[in-house]
């Protein structure tokens, strides 16, 4: 069912992130990092409504969080990742 959901409407734009983090560039690329890691990481038969509600809560959690733009590499922003998905499936 993951493919009724189309992960290009999730995405940010830096202009999104800019009220909140000096460099909305690098929060936009890690956030959109972070939501394709969910849509790639989730089931194939999750439903589409919860995997929007993944991909919302995940956006809603991290825009204004500092911690954004202080992620070291991929495999910390995995990491994040693993544990947000582990808590909410």
């Amino acid at each position: 069912m993951k493919e009724f959901v189309i992960i290009q409407d999730y995405l940010i734009e830096p202009q999104e992130l800019a009220n909140w983090h000096d460099n909305a560039e690098l929060a936009s690329d890690n956030l959109n990092l972070v939501l394709h890691m969910i849509f790639d990481q989730a089931d194939q038969d999750i439903s589409p409504d919860k995997l929007a509600e993944l991909l919302v809560n995940a956006s809603q959690l991290l825009a204004q969080n500092e911690y954004l733009t202080e992620f070291e590499n991929e495999d910390e922003i995995s990491d994040w990742v693993a544990q947000f998905l582990a808590d909410r499936l």
